[in-house]
C-alpha cells in the first residue's frame, strides 16, 4: 500500500475583522469535511486568522482552531496571525502560523522569517525553521509564509530537514502573479517535493489578491489550481512515494538534484555574513517602512512629491474595537 496525503485548501478573502475570518474558515472546514473526499491536512492563507488582534500563542485564538482540528481529526494550518511575545519591543509582532495535530494540540508555530518590507514594518523576522511530522503517513511537512518563497535558501533548508511537502501560505497581489507562479514550480523542482501554495482573494490593504492557489508535484507538474480572484475550496491526494522515488532515481529518471547536492557540497563563503558579499557595495539599503519607501521612490523619479496623508482614525481604537468583537465571538463559541 502506498503513502498518500489528502490535502484541503481554503482560498479565502482577507478581512480586518478577526472574528469574521475565524467564522469564515470554520464554515469552510465544515463544508470541506461534508464531502466524501475528506482531507487529512487543511491549509488556509496568510492573514487568514487576523492581524488586528495580536495575542500570545497559545491563547484564545489558537484554542479555537485546536477545537476545529480535534472536531474532524485533521492536521490544520489555518493561516497567520500577529503573535505577541514579551521579549519583543513594544509594537512589534511575529507573523505566525500555528500548526495543530488531529488531537487539536498546538504542535508548532512558524514565525515568518522574511517579512515583506516595507509593508510589514511592524513584523519581527522569525529565527527558526518549522518542519512537522505526520507520523500516520511517515512524512514531514515544512512551512513557509509568502515572501519566504523567493529565497531558495528557506525551502532548501526545510528539504534538508526531511520535508517531502512544502506549504506556502500567502497574500500575493496581482502585481506579483507572473513572478510568484514560476517560483512555485522552481521550488518544487529543485527540492523534488510537493509544493502547496495557497493565496487569498479580495482586497488586502491597497492591493488585490489573485487567488489561484496551487499544488505542484516534485517534477513541476500542476496537480491542480483554484480559480482566480474568488473564494474556493478543494482537496487533492498527494502520492508521497513519488517524492521518495524521484529523490532516489532522479527527476524524469535523469536529474538527481538532492543526491548530487550531497556529493558537490558547494562552498558558501558568505553563509555566516551575507552582508559582506561584494554585491552589496553597489546596492542601497532597503526601505523599512512606507514613509522611507515614498521618499526613495520620489527621489528616484517614480513619484511626484506626495502630500502627507493623515491617518484615518485611531489605530488603537480600531484594534480595541476588533478585540472586543473577537472576545464576544470566542465567548459565543464556548
Amino acid at each position: 500500500m502506498g503513502r498518500f496525503l489528502n490535502v484541503g485548501v481554503v482560498q479565502m478573502p482577507f478581512s480586518s475583522d478577526t472574528a469574521e475570518n475565524m467564522q469564515y474558515f470554520s464554515d469552510s472546514v465544515d463544508q470541506i469535511m461534508s464531502g466524501y473526499n475528506k482531507p487529512e491536512l487543511i491549509v488556509g492563507v496568510e492573514g487568514g486568522i487576523g492581524y488586528y488582534t495580536p495575542q500570545e500563542v497559545p491563547g484564545p485564538i489558537t484554542d479555537y482552531y485546536g477545537k476545529i482540528a480535534a472536531k474532524y481529526g485533521v492536521y490544520l494550518i489555518p493561516g497567520t496571525m500577529y503573535r505577541t511575545d514579551p521579549n519583543l519591543p513594544e509594537g512589534r509582532f511575529y507573523n505566525a502560523a500555528p500548526i495543530f495535530n488531529p488531537k487539536g494540540e498546538l504542535i508548532a508555530v512558524y514565525d515568518k522569517m522574511a517579512p515583506w518590507l516595507p509593508a510589514e514594518e511592524f513584523t519581527e523576522p522569525g529565527d527558526h525553521y518549522v518542519v512537522f511530522d505526520i507520523p500516520e503517513k511517515n512524512t514531514k511537512v515544512g512551512v513557509t509564509i509568502c515572501y519566504d518563497s523567493v529565497f531558495p535558501e528557506v525551502t532548501r533548508n526545510l528539504t534538508l530537514m526531511g520535508a517531502e511537502v512544502i506549504v506556502k501560505i500567502a497574500q500575493d497581489p496581482y502585481q506579483l502573479r507572473e513572478i510568484g507562479k514560476p517560483i512555485h514550480k522552481a521550488r518544487a523542482i529543485e527540492n523534488q517535493c510537493y509544493y502547496i501554495a495557497t493565496n487569498g482573494v479580495g482586497s488586502s490593504y491597497n492591493y488585490t489578491l489573485y487567488g489561484e492557489s496551487q499544488i505542484i508535484d516534485p517534477e513541476g507538474n500542476l496537480v491542480w489550481e483554484l480559480p482566480a480572484a474568488v473564494p474556493a475550496i478543494n482537496t487533492a491526494w498527494l502520492d508521497l512515494d513519488k517524492v521518495k522515488r524521484i529523490r532516489s532515481y532522479g527527476s524524469m529518471l535523469v536529474d538527481h538534484y538532492l543526491q548530487h547536492l550531497r556529493k558537490y557540497n558547494f562552498p558558501m563563503p558568505f553563509a555566516d555574513n551575507i552582508a559582506e558579499a561584494p554585491i552589496y557595495t553597489s546596492i542601497a539599503e532597503p526601505a523599512l517602512n512606507p514613509a522611507e519607501y515614498d521618499k526613495e521612490m520620489t527621489e528616484a523619479g517614480f513619484y511626484m512629491p506626495l502630500k502627507p496623508v493623515d491617518e484615518e482614525g485611531d489605530i488603537e481604537a480600531t484594534i480595541e474595537a476588533y478585540s472586543k468583537k473577537l472576545d464576544k465571538f470566542l465567548e459565543s463559541r464556548k
